[in-house]
């Protein structure tokens, strides 16, 4: 009877676990649907280019040209996680690097007050743009439209149409040059490969409850 019983049993469970399999399959590829897409490109690519997308040099140039696009996304993340949007950031940021060159080619600011003065600048924008929206009950959407406008144009106003270059060799080294290496490897900079090692395990260390 006990044989019988389990019998019986067996093929019920079954579209249980399927179920609860397809569940957490389902689950989790809405949560990481992007990074599975971007594993998938990322591995296209290695294939059809021969190996060259994930050589050094190439990792490279990909940082580099995007560092800024990075940095823009990380404060973006806060405004997203809030439930709001900023249609500004590229504007701003347009406006911001005209202000830093008329500071430096045009008025011959050193690199470090020029900078300064230019992230206070930012700073400023952001707070006002969220003075609006906190104090106003503006929508961000409407508040962050208008902002866009109007940096926008007082990018092209400030350079008066132009481009102002070059900029000092110091400041263009923070987006082309490389950390010093201290220990004189052949072909690697083992300096910037040990940081990012350091750096990758106190991300881990301190997350532990994404890694479980």
């Amino acid at each position: 009877m006990t044989q019988e019983t389990s019998a019986l049993a067996r093929p019920v469970a079954a579209p249980a676990d399927t179920a609860s399999t397809a569940a957490f399959l389902r689950r989790n590829f809405r949560e990481y649907g992007m990074l599975l897409c971007l594993i998938a490109i990322m591995i296209f690519f290695q294939v059809m280019t021969d190996g060259t997308l994930m050589q050094p040099l190439n990792l490279t140039n990909l940082v580099l040209q995007n560092s800024y696009i990075v940095i823009m996304a990380l404060g973006m993340l806060l405004v997203i996680v809030a439930g709001h949007i900023d249609l500004s950031v590229g504007s701003v940021s347009g406006f911001v690097g005209a202000l830093a060159a008329v500071l430096m080619v045009n008025h011959d600011w050193p690199v470090l007050p020029a900078t300064l003065a230019c992230l206070a600048c930012g700073a400023l924008v952001g707070a006002a743009q969220g003075w609006f929206v906190a104090y106003f009950r503006i929508p961000s959407f409407i508040v962050t439209l208008a902002g866009m406008l109007v940096f926008k144009g007082l990018a092209l106003a400030l350079l008066a149409g132009q481009s102002i270059g070059p900029f000092p060799e110091v400041f263009q080294r923070l987006s082309s040059g490389f950390i010093p290496d201290a220990f004189d490897v052949q072909g690697t900079r083992m300096t910037s490969l040990l940081l990012g090692v350091a750096l990758a395990v106190m991300s881990f260390l301190r997350m532990p409850s994404v890694w479980l």
